[in-house]
């Protein structure tokens, strides 16, 4: 059988940026992931509907090794084909999730015939030698079994995915070995004692001298972590492998972030995983995964902010392939995760437990919301990534404002809920003085801008209003007298649309702004992206 021809996998290795559809053409992917064991059932209905609520365009979806596998050697694809029919008809891209031999470490989604063989399909075991709920990576039984259920389901995508919706391919979930640091099996022991692989000693981060390149010598106190990483990517890079030839697409991993309590393998976090520590080794290792993508399930902004620093990298774009569905603290990291650390896309888990009776429960509209406005500038994203002119709103705690400095304007955002005096709230389609819309007024102020040069802006958001002042030229005098009058601020506008884009970048307005809607702060509302066109002459003085 034939690859798939597309251009899907080639263009995202050689940019480096967004995934691509079947035509090469960069997509921001939002969306969300089901429950595990939804899939089958009429719990993906919820899950579509709460994606569209979400203002998404990806279905994340698990197909299991048990299902498609139930006796050794007899394969039925039901549930690959029920996933593809679910995603065409809902107009959804698809990243099917391979629940192999590695299901947050641990082998629950493994077929009965493998699950009551432990002599044949062998587990990892821990110091003390006992056998612990992972599979051993150094079990070739255990490789061959996985693999060729996985090449059956790349091999089906490959035939009846017509319609382009499979943008890419999860190996795995969260893969490592939990309630360990490594695997102490005899086989394990055996490779453990060996010299560490030549090219991975360049990376080792002790100052080693000793000629026999040992895992301890090289790694230190991280040594038992490296090896199983190790470990792993061996395995995961064979399972690629055999993918590709069937199906050539991305193919990501998911990541047990180490950002969690005391951060000790197996202990805080799975052992052996693609942690940021372990990067290098997994990405010499297995080099056919186009990128590693953290879970934050961290509401904090700081532990947040943490993790995307170490996994939004030149070689790895950042792509969140879950997070917490629910929060306000899920909104607002999700827009500094987009502007500031220039995400190419991001997802929540448990989509199924946003919705009820058909629409969102009041705990899931928070993050909806910002999914939404990030939806909304989709094209704009793409076209301005990686420039510095993408920038986050978001009200921290006590905060009343925020400054955000342009190379042309400064722009102070004000936060709604803050503001002591409501003023009339003019321009807005939204009636702000009915009940029924207050929370308009109450939210957590957020938004993304996206400086499109030339006076350009467009932002989407809530809870926010914007107030752009030209900032003067190094060498114009009256820099004070200019600042403190209106000459300088957004009345000096061309124009202040609502509307969405169609199309990729095709603009479409669907109400303007002018006399009281537009002279004073720029109110930024849930609904709708807002377009401000200054007027920026090159001396107004």
């Amino acid at each position: 059988m034939e690859k798939a021809a597309d251009k899907r996998t080639d263009k995202m290795t050689e940019e480096r940026d967004f995934f691509r559809n079947r035509n090469g053409e960069p997509v921001f992917l939002t969306g969300l992931q089901c429950h595990n064991s939804s899939v089958g059932t009429s719990m993906m209905e919820r899950t579509i509907e709460a994606i569209r609520l979400y203002g998404g365009n990806l279905l994340e979806a698990p197909v299991c090794w048990c299902d498609v596998e139930p006796e050794e050697g007899v394969y039925d694809m039901k549930p690959v084909k029920e996933l593809l029919a679910q995603a065409a008809e809902a107009g959804l891209y698809l990243i099917p999730l391979w629940f192999g031999a590695s299901k947050n470490g641990m082998y629950t989604y493994a077929p009965e015939y493998v699950k009551k063989n432990p002599d044949v399909y062998r587990r990892a075991c821990d110091g003390r030698g006992y056998p612990v709920a992972s599979f051993s990576a150094c079990c070739e039984a255990v490789l061959e079994r996985d693999r060729a259920a996985f090449v059956r389901v790349m091999e089906y995508l490959a035939e009846h995915d017509t319609g382009g919706n499979v943008i890419a391919v999860q190996v795995e979930n969260e893969v490592g070995l939990a309630y360990t640091d490594r695997d102490y099996s005899p086989e394990s022991e055996e490779q453990y004692r060996s010299p560490v692989p030549e090219y991975l000693r360049e990376i080792c981060p002790e100052d080693t001298h000793e000629p026999a390149y040992t895992w301890k010598s090289c790694f230190g106190r991280r040594s038992a972590e490296a090896f199983t990483a190790w470990q792993q990517a061996r395995y995961i890079q064979q399972m690629v492998d055999a993918g590709k030839k069937k199906l050539d697409i991305p193919y990501i991993m998911n990541v047990s972030v180490e950002v969690n309590e005391y951060e000790e393998p197996g202990h805080c976090y799975i052992s052996g995983g693609p942690v940021a520590d372990m990067l290098e080794i997994w990405k010499r290792t297995a080099p056919g995964i186009t990128l590693f993508g953290p879970d934050i399930y961290l509401p904090a902004e700081r532990d947040y902010r943490r993790v995307c620093e170490r996994y939004a990298r030149e070689d790895n774009p950042l792509f969140i392939p879950e997070s917490s569905i629910l929060g306000t603290g899920a909104g607002l990291n999700m827009l500094a995760a987009v502007a500031d650390y220039h995400a190419i896309g991001v997802c929540c888990f448990g989509a199924e437990s946003a919705i009820q009776d058909g629409r969102l429960i009041p705990e899931a509209e928070e993050t909806a919301l910002s999914m939404r406005a990030v939806a909304s500038l989709a094209p704009m994203l793409i076209r301005y990534r990686n420039t510095g002119k993408v920038y986050a709103v978001t009200q921290s705690e006590f905060s009343s404002w925020q400054h955000i400095l342009t190379e042309k304007y400064h722009i102070l955002a004000r936060f709604l809920n803050q503001e002591k005096d409501r003023r009339g709230y003019f321009g807005s389609r939204i009636n702000l003085y009915a009940d029924e819309n207050q929370t308009h007024l109450t939210r957590r102020g957020r938004c993304l801008i996206v400086d499109a040069g030339a006076g350009e802006f467009f932002a989407a958001g809530c809870g926010v209003c914007l107030e752009f002042i030209r900032r003067p030229e190094a060498a114009e005098e009256h820099a004070y007298e200019q600042i403190r009058t209106e000459i300088s601020s957004q009345m000096r506008f061309l124009s202040i649309e609502e509307g969405h884009f169609e199309d990729g970048e095709k603009w479409v307005c669907e109400y303007r702004r002018n006399g009281d809607e537009a002279y004073g702060p720029v109110y930024i509302h849930e609904g709708s992206v807002v377009r401000i066109r200054l007027e920026n002459p090159e001396k107004i003085w």
